[in-house]
């Protein structure tokens, strides 16, 4: 017997004509034999391939209804998956922020199975050992969080109805679905799998693209950058009140010294100090309200087409 929960599966597409195809039919047909009603939310976000073409050829062979939401220009990917997850009525909704299949397709419903279970939140991993530089960050951002994240990298998800409002009703500008999703509340757990074949279902990103979401990250999920300001402050602060110690003891030791030296050194000092110190706090407080204070919307997209299946019903 088919499940009776509707299920939304949300796509992440970027330039994948290679792979669109052999992905979308083989996550089909699993749902179709696993699923009553389901729906494919497919985000393109701004493909200059083929990719879309590839989807129309295939329409007809998908059982599940296809909504495809066109990016206005290519997002990062959190804010192109929002967009998706936006768009999502299932009861329960997976994640895909990749199609490269490194996997059985039947981790998919296993992954529903332990949703079951009690989960709102199911990630799943490969077993392949993560790049160094992965592990080193998400090490030390479990460290510093305001509670122990442990993050890893994933191949995709899947979300209860409850755990995904809840976070889309969060009103971060900045957003990091790993962390967010953790920060909900609800019960998450991790299934790992073992690789069939040697393909990396990891997006690649470059090396600004990695300070620039390392550092959005460290901002929004921890205190570390306001730690390093204050610990920063602190030490110029000593600086600064040594310095005029030092002002004084040569005031009072040396007796030849330049006229208003004395003076200008301890007023530096005792100015520096205080900047320093209100520096700290000023800045981690200025770029959140900068922030928040853009009303910008998340994402934008010029077209929402729908491709009604064709075998549902039957």
């Amino acid at each position: 017997m088919k499940e009776q929960n509707f299920t939304s599966v949300v796509v992440y597409l970027n330039n994948n004509e290679d792979h669109v195809q052999d992905f979308l039919l083989k996550v089909d047909n699993l749902m179709f034999q696993k699923f009553k009603a389901y729906e494919f939310i497919l985000v393109n976000n701004f493909c200059q391939d083929k990719t879309m073409d590839k989807v129309e050829e295939i329409s007809e062979k998908i059982n599940g209804n296809i909504n495809i939401v066109d990016l206005a220009w290519e997002h990062n990917i959190e804010l192109a998956m929002l967009a998706g997850v936006d768009l999502a009525i299932g009861d329960f909704v997976y994640e895909f922020d990749s199609i490269i299949m490194d996997y059985n397709p039947k981790i998919i419903w296993e992954t529903y199975q332990k949703a079951m279970k009690g989960y709102d939140i199911v990630s799943v991993s490969s077993d392949k050992p993560i790049n160094y530089s992965s592990k080193l960050f998400y090490k030390f951002l479990n460290k510093v969080s305001y509670r122990n994240l442990s993050l890893t990298t994933e191949t995709f998800r899947l979300l209860s109805r409850r755990a995904l409002n809840r976070v889309l009703k969060s009103r971060e500008r900045v957003r990091y679905r790993k962390a967010l999703y953790k920060y909900s509340g609800f019960e998450s757990t991790n299934i790992e799998y073992e690789s069939i074949n040697e393909k990396n279902p990891v997006i690649n990103k470059s090396f600004l693209e990695k300070i620039s979401l390392a550092s959005d990250i460290l901002v929004s999920f921890s205190d570390f950058g306001t730690k390093i300001a204050l610990i920063l402050s602190i030490f110029f602060t000593f600086v600064s009140v040594f310095a005029g110690g030092y002002t004084v003891y040569v005031y009072f030791t040396l007796e030849n010294v330049v006229s208003g030296w004395t003076t200008t050194m301890f007023l530096l000092s005792v100015s520096f100090s205080g900047i320093f110190f209100v520096l700290a706090f000023l800045s981690k407080y200025m770029e959140v309200v900068l922030l928040e204070m853009q009303e910008r919307p998340n994402y934008v997209y010029k077209a929402v087409e729908k491709l009604a299946n064709k075998k549902m019903d039957k």
